[in-house]
């Protein structure tokens, strides 16, 4: 009786065991979403500029840059910038170094750029082609290449971005001056005109006393280094 008890059950297991032949589908996980990837190149130079934005690429034209390295001064901002004011006249600007990383003739070029907005409140035009400069570690002197792109044009504000073109290596330091933007007219004719007739004599120390006439008229002459 005890074997055919034990017959018995093995056949009813067998039986369970077989009576579903049916597969078991094993639900689908949720797939999981890749996030998209998050585009980190502007063509506003002060998100560019600014430490504290998520963009670190900046596309000019045909030209994509990226930042080396930020020149800064005893009152550069905890963002990278630095604040020029005279009276409803702001000038807020960064000075960096780039490296352009676009597929162009000029990939790999390094640069000093300065970068910023102006808001000009004023009735006035400030002028900046022939009055911005540097002068590096290593004695070269460059202006700024295209005057900040016409910014600073009376009761306007505007965006710029502008570079310093030069022979030899980018500089660990140099030394940034602007003379004064709101000076209507040229200043050597001012200086001639100032000191006429005795310019033109031949014991007339021009060159210093132009010189000495300059420094009355900057604005800005301030020592920047790399951070």
């Amino acid at each position: 009786m005890k074997k055919l008890i034990g017959i018995g059950i093995a056949s009813l297991v067998m039986l369970v065991g077989c009576g579903n032949n049916e597969e078991v589908v094993q639900p689908e996980e949720d797939p999981i979403e890749q996030e998209e990837a998050q585009d980190t190149s502007t063509d506003d130079p002060l998100e560019f500029v600014n430490k504290d934005s998520e963009y670190d690429t900046l596309i000019d034209a045909a030209n994509e840059y990226e930042i080396l390295n930020y020149y800064v001064s005893d009152d550069t901002d905890e963002q990278g910038f630095n604040i020029y004011e005279d009276g409803d006249f702001t000038m807020r600007y960064a000075l960096v170094e780039t490296e352009n990383i676009a597929d162009v003739d000029a990939e790999g070029n390094k640069e000093i750029q300065i970068l910023g907005e102006i808001i000009n409140d004023t009735d006035e035009t400030y002028y900046f082609m022939d009055r911005m400069l540097i002068k590096t570690d290593d004695k070269e002197v460059a202006e700024v290449e295209f005057g900040l792109n016409g910014a600073g044009a009376a009761d306007e504000k505007n965006k710029f971005i502008d570079y310093f073109w030069l022979e030899y290596d980018i500089p660990e330091s140099f030394t940034f001056v602007l003379a004064d933007p709101s000076f209507k007219g040229d200043f050597q004719d001012a200086f001639e005109e100032e000191n006429s007739p005795e310019y033109v004599e031949e014991d007339f120390p021009y060159e210093e006393k132009y010189k000495e006439y300059m420094k009355q008229h900057l604005v800005i002459e301030e020592e920047f280094h790399k951070e």
